[in-house]
C-alpha cells in the first residue's frame, strides 16, 4: 500500500498542520519539534513504568505520533528543509521508538500469554520487526528510485494501534492479546515490505535492461 493512502494523512491534512502552525507562531523550529517528540515518548515511558498508567501512556504516545508529524510540516512550511533535518528525524524516531517499546516491556515483564507464552518475547520481536520495517525502507531508498513506503504498518500507524489498544486495554485489559496481534501484523508487514520491494527492483532492472 503506497504512503498516499497511510493513516497518517488523515491527520496532517487538518491536524498536523493546524499544530504545526501553532508552533511556528511560537517560534519552534523543525528540529526543536523533533526533540519536543522525543521529550514526549520519554515521557510515556516514564507514565507506563514505573508509573503503570496505560492511559495516559496512549495519549502521550498519540501527541508522539502528532509531533511526529510536525516537524517535517514545519520544515515545509518555513523553508527550511534540509538533508541534516532528515536524518536528525530519522534517529530520533527510532530512539522514541526504543522508548515507548521498552516501556511495554517492562510493564509486562512477569505477563505470559495462554499461560507459556512469554509477552517479554513478543515485545522483543515487535520492536525488531518495527526497526527493520523502517530499516528495509531507508536501505532501499539509499539505491533505488521508488516508493518503498509499502504496508498498513508503518511508524505512524504503528503509534496509531498502540494509542488505541492501550487505551481500550486500560479499561478493558487484554494487553498480551493487543501486543501478540501487534506483532503478528508487524511481522507481516515487514514480510509484505521485503516482497514488494524486490518486486520493485526487479521491475526498474528489467525496464533498464530494455
Amino acid at each position: 500500500m503506497p504512503s498516499k493512502f497511510r493513516v497518517r494523512n488523515i491527520f496532517k491534512k487538518k491536524i498536523v498542520k493546524v499544530v504545526s502552525k501553532g508552533l511556528i507562531k511560537i517560534g519552534i523550529t523543525p528540529n526543536l519539534a523533533t526533540i519536543i517528540m522525543l521529550c514526549f515518548s520519554i515521557l510515556s515511558f516514564v507514565l507506563i513504568w514505573p508509573i503503570k498508567n496505560l492511559l495516559l501512556f496512549s495519549i502521550f504516545v498519540f501527541i508522539t505520533a502528532l509531533l511526529d508529524g510536525c516537524d517535517g510540516t514545519i520544515a515545509r512550511m518555513t523553508n527550511r528543509s534540509s538533508s541534516f533535518g532528515g536524518f536528525f528525524d530519522s534517529v530520533m524516531d527510532r530512539i522514541s521508538e526504543f522508548f515507548i517499546f521498552l516501556g511495554l516491556l517492562l510493564f509486562n515483564w512477569n505477563r505470559l500469554l495462554w499461560n507459556f507464552l512469554d509477552v517479554k518475547l513478543i515485545v522483543y520481536i515487535s520492536f525488531l520487526a518495527s526497526l527493520m520495517i523502517s530499516y528495509s525502507r531507508t536501505r532501499a531508498e539509499c539505491f533505488f528510485s521508488g516508493d518503498f513506503d509499502v504496508g498498513l504498518m508503518g511508524r505512524s500507524e504503528r503509534l496509531f494501534y498502540i494509542f488505541i489498544t492501550m487505551i481500550f486495554a486500560h479499561f478493558y485489559g487484554y494487553v498480551d492479546i493487543f501486543l501478540f496481534v501487534f506483532m503478528v501484523l508487524l511481522l507481516a508487514n515487514l514480510i509484505f515490505r521485503i516482497i514488494e520491494i524486490y518486486n520493485q527492483i526487479k521491475s526498474q532492472a528489467n525496464n533498464i535492461e530494455r
